[in-house]
Formats: structure tokens, sequence, C-alpha cells
């Protein structure tokens, strides 16, 4: 590869060219840590993440685990709405369970059954799966 640019400097000496030619070469081809930022495993023709966004990925997965774990905290309600949701999907067993979630969380009156399960499911003891 040539360098019209090199041209312009006081390098005179062909053999002195060459050399800042090889020199700039090496120094473009090694300016970034290809591992960080080339991913060498293409499947099926994609690119997949480099390490760079592999860590940034799995930064934002812990951010957003942390937020819904403060989420659930400061909310109980969901953990018992969920444990309700549970033991109906193992007694009924619902062919299409997202359909089912969706019709059981999209209730009317969801809060009046959640009390009513609440205590047929986990005050009495009734847990049978």
């Amino acid at each position: 590869m040539s360098f019209d640019h090199l041209n312009d400097t006081n390098i005179t000496n062909q053999s002195e060219k060459e050399h800042v030619n090889e020199f700039y070469d090496y120094q473009i081809r090694n300016m970034y840590d290809k591992e960080k930022y080339i991913n060498p495993h293409d499947i099926a023709g994609q690119p997949g993440l480099v390490t760079s966004q592999a860590v940034e990925l799995e930064k934002k997965k812990v951010q957003f685990r942390m937020a819904n774990e403060i989420y659930l905290r400061k909310h109980p309600e969901l953990s018992v709405m969920l444990s309700i949701f549970l033991f109906r999907v193992l007694e009924e067993k619902p062919d299409d369970v997202l359909m089912y979630a969706g019709k059981f969380f999209d209730q009317q009156h969801l809060e009046e059954v959640i009390l009513i399960q609440k205590k047929h499911y986990l005050e009495n003891g009734n847990a049978t799966a």
C-alpha cells in the first residue's frame, strides 16, 4: 500500500519510504484490539456480538435484573399473583399457556380473584400440584 502524503515529507530514500509504508500498514492493522472488536464466529453469515458488545449486554442484563428485583420487593402483591397463576397453570394444564396468562391477568376483577384464591392456595396450605 502506498501513501501519497509521504511524498510531501523529507524522506528521499526509497527504502525509507518502504519502511515508513510498512510501519504505517502495521499501525493501521493493529490500531485496535481485533479480539475485542472482531468476532471470528459468524453463524449463517450473520456476525455475532463482539467482546465489547457482549460485555455491555451483560452489564445491561445485570441492571435490568437489579431493577426488576427492586420493583418486585416494593410490590409483594406481584409475588402472590405469580404464585397463584403458577398454581392454576399446574392444576389446569392449559394447552396455550400464553393465552391462558393473557386471560388470567386481564380479568376485570383480578384483585378479588387473587384475594379469594390466596386464601385457598397460600393460606390454607392446599398447595397440591
